[in-house]
């Protein structure tokens, strides 16, 4: 058995059929029912938003890290390319005279 759009549309129009068939008492019960489920699993929701916030920050932080081992590669590669300095010119030193 396939599950289409339409049988999924329709058989959702039925269950809201059956809501508005209610009886007031027994659909306050539902609501209830749903209301203290949806605060049974708040804990979850916030334990799993935490850990995606968790994954971002550690991404952002590893990221940034990367970027500045980028740049240290960049610098040590430009620093080793800057060409050394002449060798200063040798000042004679003073001799007394003879």
């Amino acid at each position: 058995m396939t599950i289409t759009r339409h049988s999924a549309a329709r058989a959702l129009r039925a269950l809201f059929g059956y809501a508005d068939r209610l009886h007031p008492a027994a659909l306050l019960a539902l609501v209830l029912v749903l209301a203290g489920l949806a605060q049974a699993a708040a804990p979850f929701v916030v334990t799993l938003f935490t850990a995606l916030v968790t994954l971002v920050k550690a991404g952002t932080f590893v990221a940034g890290a990367l970027i500045l081992g980028r740049l240290a590669v960049r610098l040590a590669a430009m620093v080793r390319s800057i060409p050394a300095a002449p060798p200063a010119p040798s000042i004679p030193t003073p001799r007394p005279a003879p």
